[in-house]
């Protein structure tokens, strides 16, 4: 009797977990819609944010070459401000947007052109000794100065040779090893100026 109690409890709990688990839906809400100009052609590349008024909370997206855009995973209700943007077109703008549980809101934005005048852009360039067009790999400069002020017990050469990244050191038995790039030891030649 003892028996077909437990096995009559584990069946109602193992029942009462799988309803729970299947229980849990949709919990959120999405926007989708249309972008396009004036005479109806579709704005791929406008930029979309819908914020989330009493949180502050913003979600954005792109429109793709159709000028669809889709916003998923929203919080659900509201009010939601939403902005379309697109160069050389006016803004966009719509309030008081409620989003209800697992729907998705569509919304059509319409944007009407706009002289919009661009700051100045500057661009300057300089030569920079670190870039060298004739370097053809990973290389590690010291100075005089890096030297001197490098902290070192025995001036040994591994005090050194630990500055650059792709060295590893060891004191074995043949006393320092130095592997730089993965290699054996053995195979680095190491020449001091």
């Amino acid at each position: 009797m003892n028996q077909l109690l437990r096995r009559i409890v584990f069946t109602i709990a193992v029942s009462f977990a799988a309803v729970v688990a299947f229980g849990q839906g949709v919990t959120t809400s999405s926007m989708n819609g249309k972008v396009t100009g004036s005479n109806g052609e579709a704005l791929p590349g406008a930029t979309v944010i819908a914020v989330h008024t009493p949180s502050g909370t913003q979600y954005g997206n792109v429109t793709d070459l159709e000028g669809y855009f889709r916003i998923p995973n929203m919080r659900v209700g509201g009010p939601y401000k939403v902005t379309v943007t697109y160069v050389g077109y006016q803004p966009f703008e719509k309030s008081e947007l409620f989003l209800s549980l697992g729907q998705k809101y569509y919304l059509d934005a319409k944007l009407s052109e706009g002289a919009t005048e661009l700051a100045e852009v500057v661009v300057t360039a300089a030569i920079d000794d670190i870039f060298d067009g004739n370097r053809t790999g990973a290389g590690t400069a010291l100075s005089t100065d890096d030297i001197n002020a490098a902290p070192t017990v025995g001036r040994s050469l591994g005090d050194f040779a630990r500055f650059n990244p792709q060295t590893i050191i060891n004191e074995g038995n043949d006393g320092l090893e130095i592997s730089i790039g993965g290699m054996n030891y053995r195979l680095n030649a190491i020449y001091i100026d």
